[in-house]
């Protein structure tokens, strides 16, 4: 019988431990950012700057200390960017910021900027943003896709 007692004393102390440790996190399920590449402008050698538009569904406010993103056109991967700028989201509200994406597959987007004859392509954008809270990092993985204007890649140089 006391065998019993020892186990039940000890599902109560672990279920104890686990409602103090849920509980100091704070009860919020960070999620809900979603991501969508706006444009490209001032191409250069092998990069060029992307405005990425961030929307908070959080009623929460939330700052990024940093991001990274891959970028894929028509379902190709082209390169990736990374951003140490810290960002604040406002709760439920949408703000813009500038990032260099450096193309790893240059030959692929001077290919489609030339072939192009829409002028535009399918992105996806698959991105993992840092948060840091005190001494606690977080990270939350989104992706965004849409159609971008590719007109101002054609003046990318070799």
């Amino acid at each position: 019988m006391p065998h019993r007692t020892f186990l039940k004393a000890s599902w109560l102390l672990a279920g104890v431990i686990a409602l103090f440790f849920t509980g100091c996190q704070g009860g919020y399920d960070l999620g809900g950012i979603s991501i969508n590449l706006d444009h490209f402008t001032a191409p250069s050698e092998a990069s060029s700057t992307m405005t990425l538009r961030y929307t908070n569904e959080n009623t929460i406010p939330i700052a990024l200390s940093g991001s990274a993103h891959k970028v894929y056109l028509n379902g190709t991967y082209v390169g990736k960017a990374v951003s140490k700028q810290p960002l604040g989201l406002a709760p439920l509200s949408t703000i813009t910021q500038d990032a260099t994406v450096n193309f790893e597959n240059l030959a692929f987007v001077k290919q489609l900027v030339a072939t192009s004859d829409q002028k535009s392509a399918s992105y996806r954008v698959e991105s993992v943003l840092y948060i840091t809270s005190g001494e606690e990092n977080l990270t939350i993985k989104t992706n965004g896709t849409g159609s971008v204007d590719l007109r101002a890649l054609s003046s990318t140089k070799p």
